[in-house]
């Protein structure tokens, strides 16, 4: 028997007495019982995966997160790409429980970055406890090389998460579709968080208080955004955003999206906000990388190496909680009176997670802000033989380059397409001219070239599901919509779409997203008002 699995059977009797007590100690607290699909561990060291896994869900492969105590922070580790139902109402919960708690001053979310991802036994090992005093390397020998486990992995595509598996609704009653996307909202609601102003005393029954930071190393498409609508969102050189619903005959997933797409750059008042990067990504089927991200809001930083990875976690794991962040002494107690704070005002309010900001800072080259996050030694080296009363403050050197967005870029040439037409079948037609033009140079060949993809892009999708999709963003932009508003349209449609021929098709198909072309319409002009129509009633 090898190294690795002697000590897995050694762990196997401790690890499963510490997941029924911990089982226990849920349903103690009247907690959902999906909690119980999220694992949560103190510290995992070399625990495999099938140890952490419920009876019922044996042979099912890694849960799809797991969370780890990290001194005064939580990390979670995202191990698959899709989760179940039960799994995003766990995770739910469990964000709403972690995101109240004062005695944390953070919760961190990354994927897992192992150079084999395709087939994870053992749980990922975290920054910190690689720094522990454990000759881990020495116990499992080769067959378990930690170092190998970090950051450093051969080329490959990331994928972060997609939501659900699209395929398996196929197979689900109405009943535990709508339960999927319900799920999912409360996902999406959880990790963007609760203030006192938006709770619904109904409804929500906590207030956030710790920042939920995300760092999306890989592509996250449709619902699997959801995971990245907290309060940092750090990309870095693997981090992508793409809409695939339509490309198998579906709409926008229950997060949101139809009213945050048309108000991409109003939060950090970018170029972005006054061009339709939005509809370029809902309707066309564009790649956004990680510059497009940072430029348009859907990340907050850019993070240069995901080696930093390993230093944030470090870093987190040191920053004071919640309750601890504070400057101001309480007043005084004297002789039990307790009349000094009677409003209940935290008067250390302004200081807390003002460490947590400065952090994101530190490990990001640059925001969404427009801010180049550099130490004053970078700028010293840089202008050394400079003549500093020479150098105008608008001519300092751009140390990273000067940044880009080729979806911006997109956005602002089409423009007027994406705009002026009040028809999807107008947005298309007018590719379609573009597109089919005589280019005469180099600029005009790119131009059309541009378009051509365009066009393509919107092609291979299905018709009715495009349409559906352009109908939500043209109501979700409106100002008298909410998010919420917006979510449960979203649902409210993909619903139905999931009962159409166009979804049926090509989840038995077996095809992959953008190879499919057997639709029940042929182009846009062939779905009727009254079909729209009906997806929204």
């Amino acid at each position: 028997m090898s190294a690795a699995k002697q000590v897995s059977s050694r762990l196997s009797a401790s690890i499963a007495s510490a997941t029924a007590a911990a089982a226990s100690e849920v349903l103690a607290t009247n907690a959902p019982k999906s909690v119980l699909s999220i694992p949560t561990m103190v510290r995992y060291g070399p625990i495999p995966i099938s140890e952490l896994s419920r009876e019922e869900e044996k042979g099912r492969g890694p849960p799809g997160a797991a969370i780890l105590q990290l001194g005064a922070t939580r990390r979670i580790f995202v191990l698959q790409p899709t989760l179940t139902q039960k799994e995003m109402d766990g995770l739910a919960y469990r964000i709403q429980m972690l995101m109240k708690n004062t005695s944390l001053n953070s919760i961190l979310l990354a994927n897992h970055l192992e150079t084999d991802g395709n087939k994870l036994e053992i749980l990922p090992i975290s920054a910190v406890e690689l720094d522990q005093d454990l000759d881990d390397k020495a116990l499992f020998g080769d067959e378990f090389d930690i170092a190998s486990q970090s950051l450093n992995g051969e080329s490959k595509e990331w994928l972060v998460g997609c939501g659900y598996d699209a395929r398996q609704v196929l197979g689900m009653d109405k009943r535990s579709r709508e339960k999927l996307l319900s799920s999912m909202m409360k996902l999406s609601r959880a990790v963007k968080g609760s203030t006192a102003s938006n709770l619904e005393p109904e409804k929500d029954q906590f207030v956030s208080k710790i920042p939920f930071i995300s760092v999306p190393h890989g592509l996250l498409s449709d619902g699997g955004y959801a995971l990245a609508m907290g309060s940092y969102v750090l990309a870095t050189s693997e981090s992508r955003f793409r809409i695939m619903n339509p490309l198998r005959g579906l709409s926008l997933d229950p997060i949101g999206l139809s009213y945050m797409l048309p108000r991409l750059g109003w939060e950090f008042q970018q170029p972005s906000a006054n061009y339709p990067v939005g509809s370029v990504l809902a309707l066309t089927g564009f790649d956004a990388d990680a510059s497009d991200m940072v430029e348009t809001g859907l990340a907050t930083h850019f993070m240069d190496s995901i080696g930093k990875l390993g230093s944030l976690e470090r870093a987190l794991a040191s920053i004071a909680p919640y309750e601890q962040q504070r400057l101001i002494k309480e007043p005084a107690k004297r002789y039990g009176d307790n009349v000094q704070n009677r409003f209940k005002t935290d008067i250390n309010a302004r200081y807390r997670n003002v460490a947590i900001a400065g952090l994101m800072h530190s490990v990001s080259a640059y925001d969404a802000m427009g801010q180049e996050l550099l130490t004053p030694s970078d700028e010293i080296a840089a202008l050394a033989e400079e003549d500093p009363s020479l150098v105008l403050e608008a001519d300092r050197a751009q140390f990273l380059g000067d940044r880009s967005s080729t979806l911006l870029n997109v956005a602002v040439t089409f423009k007027h397409v994406f705009e002026v037409e009040t028809s999807l079948e107008g947005i298309m037609e007018r590719m379609r001219e573009y597109a089919g033009a005589e280019a005469r140079n180099e600029e005009e060949t790119e131009f059309v070239n541009l378009a051509k993809d365009i066009l393509n892009g919107m092609e291979a999708q299905s018709p009715l599901a495009l349409s559906a999709t352009y109908k939500l963003m043209q109501i979700g932009k409106n100002g008298n919509e909410s998010l919420d508003s917006c979510m449960k349209r979203e649902r409210s449609v993909l619903l139905k779409l999931f009962d159409k021929d166009d979804f049926k098709n090509w989840a038995k198909s077996g095809a992959k997203e953008g190879e499919f072309r057997a639709w029940t319409h042929k182009c846009v002009k062939d779905v009727t008002k009254d079909e729209v129509e009906e997806l929204f009633r």
